[in-house]
């Protein structure tokens, strides 16, 4: 399944702001949500959903954090974001969240997940970063794709789990979520993951096996081919499930019209 292209962003990749003002990139995002709900997510036992790319840079955190903000929005699924790039940790910086503790002190069951987990429906409005709040009113007032009419008054439906501490030990342990992953399936509808790139070094590998699916992410005029074939494979290879492809940072738009 091949999603559509996110255009070109004017900030990097830890910042929510869009250039295209004009509400196309949300109606892009609406489209790659339209085309999970058809894959399943969020029921059918499809719960979680890694976010991935084969180096860093590509736009991974900026692609996960907008689909978890617009399931928040457009839907009543209960959302959590989950920070697995232990190596180039953003999400606390977005969202505005205390980095520590996180994803690796639950790993290390030196934490609980009631420190660990942020619930952004309990957080106040003026204290998230501009960018965030900004990208929330643009949400909250998109007259071309309405927020889900049951959804509670509280700006957001979404939790955030960061990174947590870049212990040596936690990250060995990351290669293995499926306990984590059972526990917050059960309180959580969706589950997000931004992962670390797939030809990162091996300690900061997540099983991809326990995951439902699988995002790809690849970057307009800088993934190469040979890259992107062996991103693939290695999916394939630790028994992941590629779930759609998402073709980030164009620069023009791309005819659907075969040309002659």
């Amino acid at each position: 399944m091949l999603v559509p292209s996110i255009p070109q962003t004017e900030t990097p990749s830890r910042s929510l702001a869009i250039k295209d003002r004009d509400q196309i990139a949300s109606k892009q995002y609406v489209t790659i949500l339209d085309r999970l709900n058809e894959w399943g997510l969020g029921r059918d036992g499809k719960k979680t959903l890694g976010v991935t790319s084969a180096v860093s840079g590509e736009g991974v955190t900026t692609i996960a954090s907008n689909l978890a903000l617009h399931l928040a929005f457009f839907t009543d699924c209960r959302v959590i974001l989950v920070d697995a790039n232990h190596s180039s940790p953003h999400l606390h910086r977005i969202f505005g969240v205390d980095p520590n503790p996180g994803l690796s002190d639950l790993l290390c069951e030196t934490a609980m997940e009631s420190e660990c987990i942020h619930d952004l429906e309990n957080f106040e409005y003026r204290t998230r970063p501009r960018a965030l709040r900004r990208r929330i009113k643009r949400l909250s007032t998109d007259t071309t794709h309405p927020p889900w009419k049951g959804r509670d008054e509280s700006p957001l439906r979404l939790s955030i789990l960061p990174a947590g501490e870049r212990d040596p030990k936690s990250i060995q342990a990351s290669s293995d979520h499926h306990d984590f992953l059972e526990t917050v399936q059960s309180e959580f509808d969706i589950v997000i993951v931004d992962l670390p790139p797939i030809l990162s070094q091996p300690k900061n590998k997540v099983n991809l096996a326990t995951l439902d699916g699988s995002l790809f992410v690849i970057q307009a005029e800088r993934t190469t081919d040979q890259a992107t074939r062996r991103s693939l494979q290695m999916i394939q290879q630790q028994g992941g499930s590629l779930t759609g492809l998402v073709l980030n940072r164009c620069r023009k738009r791309f005819s659907r019209q075969p040309t002659h």
